[in-house]
């Protein structure tokens, strides 16, 4: 089965269905580079007036070029501007699946559905019951999708618990250890360090027996480069004599611009979730939800993890927290700020380790005001009740 389409829908506004719109919508589809961001320019100039059909048409161009966490703060301005456009909202829905959030996906959806039964939310030229069926074609869609991703999965698991039974009997071959990798990588949102440490055991064995299998050696590229692992280099320096074309050779020669580009997007991308799992509004347990899997695709970065832990505290999820806040507590060299939020995740748990967290971070602290902010904390801890008074800093 192949995989289903998950549309954006066009303007369906006749006040926004102009010929011009739509001219611009389709350049967006097939200009070049510099094309794409002239175009984008016309459409962040037409959305700066504040319209509601001008905010939706750029997301709907941000959607078109790919910039997909960009169009989901466009489509949030949109409905913000007009809460009762039912067209916002679904394709608000859609920007959300599209980069794998989906539980923020279906509480969209979800609360779209309760807005057209109280009235709130319309679909123009429509009555109660078209606009009630819009929802659901669109929730049928997403369901449909998810329903292939999660069998598209499932098969991957057998795979792969199939070929890890080969290689317990002695019975696998090297395409067998490779083919597991891949299976492996494939569950990418799985890819925890001890899953991604398995994958390398397994590719290192591939490597030992066959050192000039290039697929071998490009999949374990990408391993050690997810676990910031030196040996990327020395695999890096093997793939290029082997095959210097290798498309993973290019990557890792990508432009620092590009890399520093790629990065910032996934640092919004978290912020975002983070920001929302601890807002405490209607999308906070979903946002947390497709907070977890993003984070846990860079196991070493730590500053996405002290954002899961963090939020994950704020959710009641204790248990979750206090095992992100030991792998904190396990790193060196911490900064004011690490000590500061580690602090206040095992204050309830281990007050001797968040003391010591504290007084770290007030030797620190770089201003007075972040001194006293930690005096204010330690203040606050020892002297509360019920209920804690979380005040997460943010990392300089």
């Amino acid at each position: 089965m192949s995989e289903p389409v998950l549309d954006l829908m066009l303007l369906m506004d006749d006040v926004d269905r102009t010929e011009e719109n739509l001219r611009l919508l389709n350049q967006v589809d097939h200009a070049t580079p510099e094309e794409l961001e002239r175009v984008l320019d016309l459409l962040s100039a037409k959305a700066s007036t504040g319209s509601p059909s001008a905010l939706h048409l750029l997301a709907m161009g941000l959607a078109g070029a790919q910039r997909m966490d960009d169009a989901i703060m466009a489509f949030r301005s949109a409905i913000e501007s007009a809460p009762h456009r039912l067209e916002f909202r679904l394709n608000l829905a859609v920007a959300h699946a599209r980069v794998g959030q989906i539980d923020l996906a279906m509480a969209t959806l979800d609360r779209t559905a309760a807005l057209v039964d109280s009235g709130q939310v319309r679909l123009a030229g429509c009555d109660q019951a078209q606009t009630r069926a819009a929802v659901q074609r669109r929730r049928d869609e997403l369901a449909e999708w998810m329903r292939w991703r999660d069998d598209q999965r499932r098969l991957t698991r057998l795979r792969a618990g199939m070929l890890r039974e080969r290689i317990a009997r002695g019975e696998a071959t090297t395409e067998d250890r490779v083919q597991l990798a891949n299976a492996l990588l494939r569950l990418n949102h799985e890819s925890t360090p001890k899953v991604l440490e398995e994958i390398a055991a397994v590719l290192e064995s591939v490597r030992a027996v066959e050192p000039r299998h290039v697929e071998a050696l490009e999949r374990l590229a990408l391993v050690y480069g997810k676990l910031n692992d030196d040996r990327c280099d020395e695999v890096l320096r093997e793939l290029e004599v082997v095959e210097p074309n290798s498309a993973v050779l290019r990557a890792y020669a990508v432009s620092p611009q590009a890399t520093a580009e790629y990065a910032a997007t996934m640092r919004a991308r978290v912020t975002a979730l983070f920001e929302l799992a601890i807002s405490r509004g209607p999308d906070s347990e979903a946002a947390l939800a497709d907070l977890r899997p993003l984070a846990q695709m860079a196991p070493s970065n730590r500053e996405y993890r002290g954002m899961l832990m963090f939020a994950e505290h704020v959710h009641g999820n204790v248990a979750r927290a206090m095992e992100l806040a030991e792998l904190q507590d396990a790193e060196s060299d911490l900064s004011h700020a690490e000590h500061y939020n580690v602090a206040q995740i095992f204050w309830g748990q281990d007050e001797a380790r968040a003391r010591g967290h504290l007084s770290a971070a007030y030797q620190k602290a770089s201003t007075d005001e972040e001194r006293r902010d930690v005096e204010e904390m330690l203040a606050l801890l020892g002297g509360r009740r019920r209920g804690r008074p979380w005040r997460r800093r943010k990392p300089r």
